[in-house]
């Protein structure tokens, strides 16, 4: 876990909600945006997508599960 800057408690908004905030300004079919969003999004919107597709959130990571692929 990260300490929070000065400006991060006054204005109660993470770097990660600020950056979710204008990812979100993107065309909704956006691949980059859609793609941020589910890795690493936090709001009810990242979470559907990851509700979606059965992934989980990792606290540790603060981003979504790795699926690991074997051929």
């Amino acid at each position: 876990m990260y300490k929070p800057t000065e400006v991060e408690v006054q204005s109660n908004l993470s770097r990660v909600r600020h950056a979710e905030g204008l990812i979100k300004q993107l065309p909704s079919n956006h691949d980059g945006r859609n793609t941020w969003l589910l890795n690493y999004g936090v709001g009810d919107e990242a979470q559907e997508k990851r509700r979606k597709r059965g992934l989980n959130w990792m606290r540790e990571t603060e981003a979504a599960q790795t699926i690991n692929h074997t051929t």
